[in-house]
């Protein structure tokens, strides 16, 4: 099989959870806040349970922020965490033996949450604009 036989589908994405507090009362004045976005990711190559399914690919994301205001960076005035699930499915006859060395390569890696983390940025500032914040300078790649 050749590199391109071999290459997964996204199938879904979920968002698992979003969780969100906001301290601000609602002014009818702009504030300038700072905001901190942390980002964790994991990736999995899992094996197929029974025979006939393919190998698939997760990659789970998890995002941690905190709004403050800048002459108190360290009083959050909001917290919150979310966390995603991106799911990638090889074709079919695909082994465990041709993509677990892909699946190590940085590279490979990278095409894999490349797919994924756009989506989730772009729900995670979605809620945090739902919940009154300007988003509009939050990045959304990688």
């Amino acid at each position: 099989m050749d590199a391109v036989a071999l290459r997964p589908r996204l199938t879904s994405f979920r968002v698992i959870a979003f969780s969100g507090k906001n301290g601000l009362v609602a002014s009818g004045q702009r504030l300038e806040l700072g905001f901190e976005m942390t980002p964790k990711i994991d990736l999995d190559l899992r094996l197929p349970t029974e025979d006939g399914q393919p190998l698939q690919a997760f990659v789970m994301i998890n995002m941690t922020g905190r709004a403050y205001a800048p002459d108190k960076p360290n009083e959050n005035v909001g917290e919150f965490d979310a966390q995603y699930e991106a799911r990638f499915v090889y074709p079919q006859g695909a082994t465990e033996t041709e993509i677990a060395p892909r699946f190590e390569m940085e590279p490979y890696q990278y095409t894999l949450v490349a797919q994924a983390f756009p989506l989730a940025a772009s729900h995670f500032r979605r809620e945090l604009l739902s919940m009154g914040l300007d988003t509009r300078n939050l990045p959304l790649g990688l």
